[in-house]
Parts: C-alpha cells; structure tokens; sequence
C-alpha cells in the first residue's frame, strides 16, 4: 500500500486550525523550511523503510524544531494523528462537546 504524505500546505493548514480549536495561540511561522524538509525526508524510505519509522521521526520533528511560534507540541500530535487518518489506521474521531 502506497503511503499518503502530508504536504506543506496541509501542515500549515493542520497548524492553523490546531491553535484555532485548542484554545488559542499565535499562527506565526519560526521555520517553515524545517518542517517542509521533514515531510520530504519522511517519504526516503531507505532512512524510514516502515510508516511507523516515518511517523516517529515526523512526531519528533515537528516537536523539537520549533516550526511554528506556538503549539508546536500540539502540531505534531495533529499531524501525525493526519497522517494518520489519511493513511487509514483512524476510523472514527470523538468530539467532546
């Protein structure tokens, strides 16, 4: 099975509702080049031959960079849990309300 990547637009998308629905947080942008390098390296499968080998390395990443100038815990938790979703292994999402 092929694997569905997330892009750079979709990450800085992910970011911006992430701060949006958790409570707030600035938007701001630290290093975006970081990041755009992580969802490309990710997709080397010589460096991370399994999908739990890439999500690893995409959850440490967008923790320990610092991508963003808020929320960079909670961007990589939403990431992953997207790249997650996009590749199948999440099938249903509880919303507390």
């Amino acid at each position: 099975m092929a694997v569905i990547y997330l892009t750079l637009e979709q990450a800085i998308e992910t970011h911006r509702k992430t701060v949006e629905v958790s409570g707030g947080g600035t938007l701001e942008h630290l290093d975006l080049g970081k990041l755009e390098s992580v969802l490309e390296h990710i997709q080397n499968d010589s460096y991370y031959p399994t999908f739990e080998e890439k999500l690893t390395h995409l959850f440490f990443s967008a923790n320990k960079f610092h991508c963003f100038a808020d929320g960079n815990k909670r961007i990589a938790i939403t990431l992953c849990t997207q790249m997650l979703l996009f590749n199948g292994y999440l099938y249903w999402v509880v919303v507390e309300s």
